[in-house]
């Protein structure tokens, strides 16, 4: 049995989905994904389509990152963005 927490059930409360997930990812001289570590690593086949993001920017930490829709090897479809701010990769899936 679960035991009762005491908190009261609440079918408005705010969640986030589809947070981004740190991925490594290696890049070829110009920045752009080769390699993406999914469980594995995956060659990326083909770069479908890329865009870049530039929001929030009278926040404390403005938003800038630059996407990429990839192939991989596997033949999945993935996006990718590469923080602008930080260096770092993410993983988001849609």
């Amino acid at each position: 049995m679960v035991p009762d927490t005491g908190k009261t059930l609440r079918a408005d409360t705010i969640r986030p989905v589809n947070l981004p997930e740190p991925v490594a990812v290696e890049e070829d001289a110009a920045g752009r994904p080769l390699m993406v570590a999914l469980g594995r690593r995956l060659p990326v086949a083909a770069i479908e389509d890329l865009w870049r993001v530039d929001d929030e920017w009278w926040r404390a930490r403005a938003l800038s990152r630059m996407y990429y829709a990839v192939i991989l090897g596997s033949g999945r479809r993935v996006t990718v963005f590469k923080d602008l701010i930080d260096g770092k990769w993410y993983h988001q899936s849609y």
